[in-house]
């Protein structure tokens, strides 16, 4: 009878750890399902996809609002270039970045010629 007694209470144990294991796994999931619905970056994906036209209207009209206040109130008229100033001033501005390219290439060479050449540091001679 004692045997008996002692094997139920063994199985009443088991069972109750068991359940303590599944409440467990379920708080934890549930705690992760929580902290990520509550995170700020998913309130704002779920507010996105929920109103994806509030969300474009409300940028729309900021970048509108902006526009109107950042822009110069006062504005100089300036004086129409003709198309050949224009044209000039397109390849005038194709050509800056080779001219730099040029005069630093220019600049390494004349650096280099003026260094003492190696053969002549040498105590041995030529």
């Amino acid at each position: 009878m004692a045997a008996a007694e002692q094997e139920s209470i063994r199985e009443r144990k088991r069972q109750l750890a068991l359940s303590l294991d599944a409440s467990r796994s379920r708080l934890t999931s549930r705690g992760r399902e929580l902290r990520r619905r509550l995170s700020p970056a998913n309130a704002i994906g779920t507010y996105f996809r929920k109103h994806p036209l509030r969300v474009f209207g409300a940028t729309a009209a900021g970048v509108a609002i902006l526009t109107y206040f950042l822009r110069s109130r006062h504005r100089i008229r300036k004086s129409r270039k003709s198309l050949s100033r224009r044209s000039v001033g397109w390849v005038l501005a194709l050509l800056k970045p080779a001219l730099r390219f040029w005069f630093l290439n220019q600049a390494k060479t004349y650096i280099h010629t003026k260094q003492v050449p190696p053969e002549t540091e040498s105590l041995l001679g030529p």
